[in-house]
């Protein structure tokens, strides 16, 4: 009797276990769904962050301000503010930056690794989340007071760059509220935004990046 309730125990713990995977996995589905129909009639998001960016062999924390201005489908611009003074761009053709010193405009081909996972932060504010599941494992870990996703990456390229990432997104399922973001190196990055505004006027020159 008590290797047969063993064996019915075991059994069941597996069937649990088999029918728990694919419920998890609809439950990411479900919630892109309802994310991806709450950003369709988004136009642009602008707002302001503050970001905490953890050092780990040092220790040490640099904080920084900036602005987001993402234009949907596919531009974003970073812009952090002095000391650090930079601003970075993600537009279709690849990214880009531009400090008081100089400027720089690299393709997509030329950015290689680091582009893409640039490209998936734009993503991640502002886009299909259905087109990171080939790169990332997502899991749905709160939907208190919004959702928060939490995505590891499943691909050698991104690995070697990214530990972890996660980002909160309120009620609307819009704003975004929070990222944070675990790299391979041990550094640490948290970015918190406030005051978020959906379909803000943007001037196109804002986005266009500076020429190589």
């Amino acid at each position: 009797m008590i290797r047969r309730h063993f064996l019915f125990s075991t059994l069941a713990l597996a069937a649990i276990g088999t029918f728990d995977l694919p419920a998890r996995a609809d439950d990411v589905s479900d919630t892109f769904a309802e994310i991806k129909k709450a950003r369709e009639k988004v136009k642009t998001l602008v707002g302001t962050f503050t970001q905490e960016r953890t050092i780990g062999l040092l220790s040490s924390t640099v904080k920084s301000e900036g602005e987001m201005t993402l234009v949907r489908p596919d531009k974003l611009r970073w812009e952090l503010k002095s000391p650090d003074a930079v601003v970075y761009y993600i537009t279709p053709e690849g990214f880009a930056f531009s400090t008081a010193s100089g400027s720089a405009n690299v393709s997509k081909t030329a950015a290689k690794k680091f582009g893409d996972v640039l490209n998936d932060l734009l993503v991640f504010m502002g886009g299909d989340l259905e087109t990171l599941k080939t790169r990332y494992d997502f899991t749905v870990p709160s939907k208190k007071d919004g959702v928060t996703l939490h995505a590891v990456p499943k691909t050698e390229a991104v690995k070697k760059i990214v530990k972890s990432l996660e980002i909160q997104v309120a009620a609307d399922l819009w704003t975004v509220k929070k990222i944070t973001i675990e790299e391979k190196s041990g550094d640490k990055s948290v970015i918190t935004f406030s005051k978020v505004t959906k379909d803000a006027k943007v001037d196109d020159a804002k986005m266009k990046p500076p020429k190589s």
